[in-house]
């Protein structure tokens, strides 16, 4: 049995300890017992950070073991500053994890993960024939997977950490960190436009305003048929929304500009061809 708690636009599709510990509260009273409750730093759709240390009091009430998903916006914790705004509460959690893949500079595939205590994960998914079960395998990450073998993930991101260092690092997520943000800039100041969600990391999810779900199905065509940008679209709160993430290793301030004006472009046609009328964007 699993339980989804469905995040609020009026808490920036984070999800809301509250309804978290009415879920879990419902799911004692049925005579269930919450054991896992997994919290994320960048939520896939808009970005959103959940208020971890909060979640953590709520399940640690029942003892649940808590993971923390950052598999993408993980890697700006590089950024004291992006870390000490968006990633406190990790020191009470059970386990955290994300990809440095997605946005570090390493070669797909690559999950790096923390726990606080590898003795459940080991009991869990550890299978020790005796002919393994001697003192030289005492630290063996096979006891933290199903599969015997594993294969060297860590050298090549070894090598990314060794090759760029702490500080290129740094530069590079704050680089794309602030072109979402110029990106968001124009958003905010075209009124036919409207951010759908707070601007976080390198992503910004925008529509058109008050226009019907067809429009906006139409401007991402639109977009995305030039072959110069890709864009993709989520929904929130079942509102069609598009999403552009900036996250290209060579991308810079004239590629956003660009990618700005064939929205913009785009947007044009696509609302000539509107009834005057318009929508309410609930489509």
């Amino acid at each position: 049995h699993y339980r989804t708690v469905k995040a609020r636009a009026d808490n920036d599709w984070a999800l809301a300890a509250s309804d978290l510990a009415a879920a879990m509260e419902a799911d004692v009273q049925a005579g269930l017992t919450p054991f896992f409750v997994m919290a994320t730093i960048g939520t896939t759709s808009s970005c959103a950070v959940d208020p971890v240390a909060d979640i953590a009091a709520v399940a640690g009430a029942h003892r649940a073991w808590v993971h923390v998903d950052g598999a993408y916006a993980g890697a700006a914790a590089v950024v004291p500053e992006v870390r000490a705004r968006w990633f406190g509460g990790l020191e009470a959690v059970d386990s955290y994890s994300f990809n440095p893949h997605k946005w570090l500079l390493t070669n797909f595939d690559c999950c790096a993960m923390w726990a606080a205590d590898a003795g459940p994960i080991k009991e869990a998914v550890s299978l020790t024939p005796v002919y393994l079960q001697n003192t030289g395998n005492a630290l063996d990450y096979k006891d933290w997977q199903v599969p015997l073998g594993r294969r060297f993930r860590s050298l090549k991101l070894f090598f990314v950490l060794r090759l760029y260092g702490a500080e290129k690092l740094r530069q590079y997520v704050s680089h794309h960190m602030a072109l979402a943000s110029h990106f968001a800039a124009h958003v905010a100041a075209d009124p036919r436009f409207e951010l759908a969600a707070p601007p976080r990391f390198g992503l910004v999810c925008f529509r058109l305003a008050g226009a019907p779900r067809a429009a906006n199905e139409a401007l991402l065509a639109a977009i995305n048929a030039s072959r110069e940008q890709f864009l993709v679209h989520t929904e929130l709160g079942g509102v069609y929304t598009l999403r552009l993430a900036v996250g290209s290793v060579w991308v810079q301030r004239e590629h956003v500009d660009a990618a700005w004006a064939a929205v913009c472009a785009a947007a044009d046609s696509v609302l000539a061809a509107q009834p005057a009328a318009g929508g309410n964007g609930k489509h």
